[in-house]
């Protein structure tokens, strides 16, 4: 794979992680759904709401960041892990969009009208954006990972992880 393709691979695994863990029916947050700060596969219910000036920088935001550049509503290189005003804004036109309270918060409806476009492909699932497909996929005790610099690696709820934000 080239830089680029690799760059956006990384990018789109990060996405899909978080939207594959928001789709399905509403449930009541279990305590398995987060593990020491990795995205499991129920765990995106679980998974604090990214708003401006309260959300930690994180894999988490990273992903979100990313399903904003597959979708075209923001560039490469606004994924930087931190969820700010140009996020937020980003979020509120990708939101009204796509039918959703403009409120700029990624919570649960956001989560779930995102995980409408994941699919299977192999042994990986893709987040097909409007412009480019992020790959993503699931360990087998149900841990998400994202592609970043050659490797998998697990999705951080609480850390930043991911090369690109460093």
């Amino acid at each position: 794979m080239g830089e680029g393709t690799t760059a956006r691979a990384a990018l789109g695994v990060l996405i899909l992680a978080v939207v594959c863990a928001g789709s399905g029916a509403p449930r009541t947050p279990q305590p398995r759904d987060r593990r020491d700060g990795v995205l499991v596969a129920a765990g995106l219910g679980a998974a604090q709401q990214l708003t401006v000036g309260h959300s930690p920088r994180s894999d988490l935001i990273g992903l979100w960041q990313s399903v904003l550049w597959a979708d075209g509503y923001s560039a490469r290189s606004s994924v930087t892990c931190t969820f700010d005003q140009a996020t937020a804004e980003a979020t509120r036109v990708w939101q009204s969009n796509h039918h959703l309270s403009a409120d700029g918060i990624v919570g649960p409806a956001t989560w779930g009208a995102a995980a409408e476009r994941i699919v299977p492909v192999g042994q990986w699932m893709v987040y097909q954006g409007e412009r480019y497909g992020l790959p993503l996929r699931r360990t087998p005790d149900g841990v998400y990972e994202v592609y970043d610099t050659g490797r998998f690696h697990r999705l951080r709820t609480d850390a930043v992880t991911l090369t690109r934000c460093r």
